[in-house]
């Protein structure tokens, strides 16, 4: 098993939400009021930042801080789909609930027919 350090845990976090989101180093550094450079130091795992930048760090990529600390845990993506459903309007809710159910009984069909080969 490969350690890694929280560091580049963080990091690798970082980078991976801001992709997604589809925000430059330059624009998140930005919105939580810290450099460029701080921003890239601690996607490359060189910088640990404080708590209150950590929290900071999470809200610009709507995402928990669970999510940018851990590695694939299935707390922080429960939090994470929980933190963006939390900002959508409430019309949009019943939509998004019946795609959920379509997904979950694709996933459940999937599962029942693999276990059958």
């Amino acid at each position: 098993m490969i350690d890694v350090s929280l560091e580049s845990t963080v990091g690798q976090n970082v980078a991976k939400f801001r992709s997604q989101r589809g925000m430059t180093q330059a624009e998140l550094a930005e919105a939580i009021g810290v450099s460029v450079a701080f921003v890239s130091r601690v996607e490359r795992g060189q910088k640990m930042m404080k708590v209150a930048t950590l929290q900071a760090m999470a809200r610009a990529l709507h995402v928990s801080c669970d999510a940018l600390l851990s590695s694939n845990s299935p707390d922080a993506y429960r939090e994470n789909i929980l933190l963006m459903l939390s900002t959508q309007p409430p019309e949009a809710l019943p939509k998004i609930e019946r795609l959920v159910r379509f997904f979950l009984e694709e996933l459940n069909q999937e599962g029942s027919t693999a276990s059958l080969s």
